[in-house]
């Protein structure tokens, strides 16, 4: 069968009816169902259906011998497959299985997760902690400020060199304050934050998230060699560099895709949405290519429950993401922890582990602040209010020729061996960036806390 030009594809997979909810919905990558949990006086761990083991405290009543135990209230979005979510469930799992009482405060927000995650995170909502618990906001800046106990904001900002002022004013108002990146600790104190600033990386499950996984149905219908981007829509994530640089680089007459599994910046998740296209027809009309030398793009806008994205990372050859900023850069980790050599833009929070030894790197050309008013950086700034007139990196001609060719090393050079750079990544990933030692450093850091105020 003759392969779709990607115009075709890029119309047919974004002009559909809304998503609809699936009716027995799939696991998640971090979760498992639990039996109805029973609410003992004493304290007691429940069922272990897999590796998560959940502690239940909701009917515990106070005394001075447990002043010991650790609790902490948990607040954010936690029900969709975005970054905070991700980094809130699995802390909220996490912390609860190395026997923290963990109190979630359930954002109201966007719903990914399937059912028995959701009916789990809030029976954790009922959680009886004291008034005096250690609250985390797990979120760009926290709508409700009121706590009796230490607030602590657990949060990223993608801006380059320094940090919105409202940014810079909402976060000193927390006592401490926890970033996943040295980049993010920088940008802070350039800023003038003064409170205290721990860096607590996240990270990536290496157990699932590993290379030889079968891969997505889609694989079937790509060429011999994948390119694959993951991101969520939008200017920041660079897909203007993305797509003009393979766009040029390669022709219909070679064996190569590339795959973009993105969805529109959109809170109702129509995926009828027709941004994406009109985006994709704009950057089309600068190359200088007839329709018919045009390689092959597909796109993939729906959305792929955690348990399925190590397949879709072994849905690919290759990573390349462009990205304008980023607070942590969790795609790259994970399609550094499945093996794929990794194309990245070299700036904000991924240039903490994406170095020359770990991934093919795009130098950005310089610095530009984003106003409202200028095209087109003026689409980003209304994206977030704290991108108003910071500054971001641009990427100009010389930064879209080198990733052509990075693109093109990679693609012809591929082999079974694996190149420097990706075992070098996935070293480090299992050295420093697994959710395991991503939650234990929270663990320590409440016990910590908890021991100050005995």
């Amino acid at each position: 069968m003759e392969l779709k030009s990607a115009y075709e594809l890029a119309s047919e997979r974004v002009i559909a009816s809304k998503v609809k909810k699936r009716k027995e919905p799939e696991m998640d990558d971090f979760f498992v169902p639990l039996d109805d949990l029973k609410y003992p006086e004493d304290i007691q761990k429940e069922k272990e259906l897999s590796d998560i083991k959940v502690v239940s405290y909701e009917k515990r009543t106070f005394s001075e011998n447990m002043k010991s135990l650790i609790e902490v209230c948990w607040s954010g979005n936690f029900l969709d497959y975005g970054g905070f979510a991700r980094m809130n469930r699995a802390m909220a799992f996490g912390l609860s299985d190395r026997n923290v009482v963990v109190k979630t405060e359930i954002a109201d927000y966007l719903e990914h997760v399937n059912e028995p995650t959701k009916n789990l995170l809030n029976k954790m909502s009922n959680n009886k902690i004291s008034e005096k618990a250690p609250k985390i906001y797990g979120a760009t800046i926290p709508i409700d400020f009121p706590h009796n106990g230490k607030r602590i904001y657990y949060t990223m900002m993608e801006t380059a060199n320094k940090v919105h002022p409202e940014y810079a004013d909402k976060v000193s108002m927390a006592h401490e304050i926890w970033v996943p990146t040295e980049y993010n600790k920088r940008t802070l104190i350039n800023s003038g934050v003064k409170n205290h600033i721990m860096v607590m990386p996240l990270g990536v499950d290496c157990n699932r998230y590993v290379d030889g996984l079968e891969p997505l149905k889609i694989r079937n219908k790509l060429k011999g060699f994948v390119f694959l981007s993951v991101f969520r829509w939008g200017f920041r994530k660079g897909f203007d560099i993305l797509l003009r640089a393979f766009m040029e680089e390669f022709s219909s007459d070679e064996d190569v895709s590339l795959l973009v599994a993105s969805r529109p910046v959109n809170k109702m998740e129509e995926v009828g949405n027709n941004d994406i296209v009109d985006d994709f027809n704009t950057i089309k009309g600068m190359v200088d290519k007839d329709e018919e030398d045009m390689p092959h793009i597909a796109l993939y806008t729906k959305p792929i429950p955690e348990k399925d994205m190590p397949s879709l990372y072994n849905s690919g050859d290759a990573f390349v993401l462009i990205s304008r900023g980023e607070g942590m850069g969790l795609p790259y980790l994970e399609a550094g922890s499945c093996g794929l050599p990794v194309i990245a833009s070299h700036c904000s929070g991924h240039s903490d582990f994406l170095t020359k030894d770990t991934a093919f790197l795009v130098e950005p050309e310089g610095y530009v602040s984003h106003k409202r008013t200028d095209p087109p950086f003026g689409n980003m700034a209304r994206s977030c209010r704290f991108y108003e007139e910071q500054e971001f990196p641009y990427f100009g001609r010389e930064s879209i020729e080198e990733t052509k060719e990075h693109m093109r090393f990679v693609y012809e050079n591929y082999s079974e061996e694996p190149y420097d750079q990706v075992k070098n990544l996935r070293k480090l990933i299992e050295r420093n960036y697994t959710w395991d030692k991503a939650v234990d450093r929270v663990y320590y850091r409440l016990k910590e806390i908890n021991e100050e105020g005995e």
